[in-house]
């Protein structure tokens, strides 16, 4: 039979296991997590000059944020991706539309800095399209095995009119 000293010490040894357990679990479920399908923006003058005069990207579908009137956004992906959520329009960009709704966004008052137009690319970072707003993006989820996109914008509509986006 254990002495009350070895048991005390197993018992400690058990707790410490169980702990190192617990963090390694911890940490593989964060990480499982964190690892989606998110993709991301980068920057490009190119792309900016490309919306401001009017470009047509060849075998992309194009998507404004909002309504035709007073348009925060607008999106251009290859063919075969489709860009998911209530708020977000497809149009043709051949129509009169896209001068409009570039014109409406360049010289929106809902934002006090310029558009900026991006490229768009998916996780692994395959360029999938183009972006051109002043808004933030919060979230650009990309699902690749049925290439539906989610892109989740700051919401200039849910916040007050006088204050600048990001400001308090």
């Amino acid at each position: 039979m254990p002495a009350p000293k070895d048991e005390k010490v197993n018992c400690f040894k058990n707790l410490i296991s169980m702990t190192r357990f617990l963090i390694c679990f911890a940490v593989l479920l964060l990480a499982g997590c964190a690892a989606g399908n998110y993709g991301y923006l980068k920057n490009s003058r190119d792309v900016t000059q490309a919306f401001e005069t009017f470009h047509v990207y060849p075998e992309h579908r194009y998507y404004f944020l909002n309504q035709e009137n007073n348009p925060y956004a607008v999106v251009a992906l290859q063919n075969s991706y489709r860009l998911g959520a209530n708020m977000w329009v497809e149009f043709d960009p051949r129509s009169d539309k896209l001068e409009k709704i570039i014109g409406l966004i360049k010289f929106s008052a809902g934002s006090y800095a310029p558009p900026v137009g991006s490229y768009i690319h998916d996780h692994t970072g395959n360029r999938i399209g183009y972006w051109f707003s002043s808004l933030r993006i919060r979230s650009l989820k990309v699902d690749g095995s049925n290439q539906y996109v989610s892109i989740y914008t700051d919401m200039p509509w849910l916040r007050d009119d006088d204050r600048p986006i990001g400001g308090w």
